[in-house]
């Protein structure tokens, strides 16, 4: 840690022991005068579709039956500390001081958090302002109280994470919108409205109690985000322009910090790039719509950030997954199962004039309408890239052929840091890893997360070099680990040979990971795509003997057989035949402690097939394997 973080941290004991002896907690007198102008825009009839879609999920809500970071579980009375996962009931503590990392003492900590988003009664609140059936807003009413009752200030779980505060805040301001004429807004966010007060709380905690130093990620930008729009949207307390300014400050500057100049987040974790984006592009359109809007180069910032995914998505669609991902977002209005990208999309186009995709089919038009109800005044012209492309600064390169066609192939190789600032929280040991898409079929995978605090093991297999495509050096990891969200040594990467190809691309890279091992060993890889054959060769050097372990991961849709030294990979409509080197020796794993996993979103896990090839050797040592693809197009 940085002598600043220290001091900061030192500065927060202070704070939370004051905190903590405080008998009565009182919100300074709020004047609840010049409510925000928003009315709900007439909406396109292109947008019934979701609209249904919506009205279905909510009336699941009105049974009590929800489904949450994909644990399905009924409540019809809601619990706010309850995780339903495990059971377990996060205790009534001083919020500050409670260990949530300790899964016995709050059980699975992000499933008891997504609930507390309210993400589902954002859903609720727009069912009223499509329908007006008072039920959707009795519901929204009737839990928003008993959060209230359950979770005075500050006490319990819900007030452990200044991210949640930030989220929840986001979720708030869209529920005081949807809701506006009826009772239950009147009672909720009235000018004697009962949920001020915890109102100020959330943002004035923020303000004390943001990320810091090595902690200042993704998290800082939703905190930020959630102060600066409530804040801008509510300025009913004496802090309200401080809070402004702050948040303001804060965001403009975390942009650039947290965002390669190509546009990337610099977590090196994919699903983290689409969540920070939603904080930035949200509270860009906020302060668009005040008439304050953010500076010239956070708007470009937001434009970039939008731009690059297209360059990183298969033409089945299909988002890489690379790091952590846990499925968080920033706001739903939307259906759960839509996408992820349509209404960034149709909002990036309208109000930072981002050159990406126009969505097919009007989707994301419903989320999209109520954000900025301002249609496009010009057509953005779009066009994909025909060839590969490459991301120095985040070590992201895409080889292709055909891009963009129904016969593309799609290989994304990661030659790049490990994560952002000094303990790189959310980057896999996966230097050197590759994924391949044949006609926008996930064929090679990166195996996802799973779970963070729950499950130590896990947690440990699903970030290790193990789970990913690429090659381990005496069952160690590239890097050292020193807790679930720690690196304390980190493996480096170094490019030494980019070069594109009418037919494909070469990549020629390297890391120092097991440079701390006896004998210093060096991975060299040399990826080469060239029409529907990719050749890997591997080059390890170094000296003495040591134990390889070369990995291919499939996805869940694919047919595994090995025979020999040809593996035979098949799915619906394709065909893999990879040819191994015969200096190892291959098994197939399926399910196993240590091979064959696959996740496909947070709290999901399933057995899938995973190629081993072992050897023993004296370094230095090269190994060449080749994959031979065919497929219907």
């Amino acid at each position: 840690m940085s002598l600043e973080e220290i001091v900061a941290r030192a500065e927060l004991t202070v704070k939370k022991k004051s905190w903590r002896g405080c008998q009565s907690w009182l919100a300074p007198k709020s004047n609840i005068l010049g409510k925000d102008t928003w009315v709900l825009p007439p909406l396109p009839q292109s947008a019934v579709r979701e609209r249904e879609g919506i009205l279905e999920e909510a009336d699941r809500y009105l049974q009590g039956k929800y489904t949450l970071l994909n644990i399905s579980f009924e409540e019809p009375e809601i619990d706010w500390h309850r995780d339903p996962q495990t059971g377990k009931r996060a205790p009534q503590t001083f919020g500050p001081d409670l260990n949530y990392r300790d899964s016995t003492v709050t059980g699975n900590v992000k499933n008891i958090w997504e609930k507390n988003r309210h993400h589902h009664l954002t859903v609720l609140s727009l069912a009223y302002a499509l329908t007006e059936d008072k039920r959707y807003a009795e519901t929204v009413e009737a839990q928003l109280l008993s959060w209230v009752e359950q979770n005075p200030f500050p006490i319990g779980v819900n007030w452990t994470s200044s991210l949640e505060f930030g989220v929840r805040l986001i979720s708030w301001v869209w529920i005081d919108r949807l809701l506006r004429g009826s009772p239950s807004h009147t009672h909720l966010f009235g000018e004697k409205g009962v949920l001020w007060d915890t109102v100020y709380w959330h943002q004035w905690l923020i303000s004390q109690h943001y990320s810091h130093g090595s902690s200042a990620n993704n998290h800082l930008i939703g905190e930020m985000a959630g102060l600066s729009i409530a804040a801008q949207v509510w300025p009913f307390f004496p802090e309200s322009s401080q809070w402004q300014v702050l948040s303001r400050k804060i965001l403009e500057r975390e942009i650039s910090l947290q965002t390669f100049s190509t546009g990337l987040n610099r977590e090196q974790a994919f699903s983290y790039h689409i969540f920070s984006l939603e904080f930035f592009l949200l509270a860009g359109i906020e302060a668009q719509r005040l008439g304050t809007p953010f500076s010239a180069n956070y708007q470009q910032w937001v434009q970039r950030m939008l731009e690059v995914i297209p360059l990183v998505v298969d033409v089945g669609g299909n988002l890489l997954q690379y790091g952590d991902g846990d499925d968080g977002m920033a706001l739903l209005l939307r259906p759960l199962d839509s996408s992820r990208l349509d209404w960034l999309f149709r909002l990036g186009r309208q109000c930072f004039k981002a050159q990406v995709p126009l969505p097919k089919d009007d989707e994301g038009i419903l989320a999209a309408t109520l954000i900025w109800d301002n249609p496009e005044q010009e057509a953005i012209e779009y066009k994909l890239p025909q060839n590969s492309v490459k991301f120095d600064d985040a070590g992201i390169y895409v080889l292709t052929n055909q891009r963009g066609s129904r016969s593309e192939i799609f290989c994304v190789a990661d030659a790049g840091p490990l994560g952002f600032l000094s303990i790189a929280a959310h980057g896999h040991a996966d230097a050197l890893s590759f994924t391949l898409s044949v006609a926008g079929v996930p064929v090679i995978v990166d195996p996802g997360t799973y779970i963070y605090h729950a499950d130590m093991e896990w947690r440990k297999y699903f970030r290790s070099t193990k789970a990913h495509n690429t090659v381990t050096v005496d069952n160690c990891d590239q890097s050292v680990a020193g807790g679930i969200f720690i690196w304390v040594e980190q493996a480096r990467s170094n490019l030494i040979h980019w070069e594109e190809k009418p037919e494909g691309a070469v990549l020629v890279a390297e890391h120092d990971g097991y440079t701390r091992l006896a004998g210093r060993v060096v991975h060299q890889r040399k990826l080469e795509l060239k029409n529907k054959r990719l050749e890997i060769g591997d080059r390890l050097e170094g000296n003495g003997v040591h134990s390889l372990e070369w990995r291919l991961h499939f996805s869940p849709l694919c047919r595994v057989d090995l025979r020999s030294d040809i593996c035979q990979v098949t799915w619906d409509g394709g065909r893999l035949e990879i040819h191994l080197d015969s200096q190892m020796q291959w098994v197939l794993a399926r399910g196993e402690k240590e091979a064959g996993w696959y996740s496909s979103g947070f709290n999901l896990k399933e057995s899938i097939y995973t190629l081993v090839g072992t050897l023993d050797t004296k370094l230095p040592v090269s190994l060449t394997n080749s994959l031979d693809i065919s497929h219907e197009s």
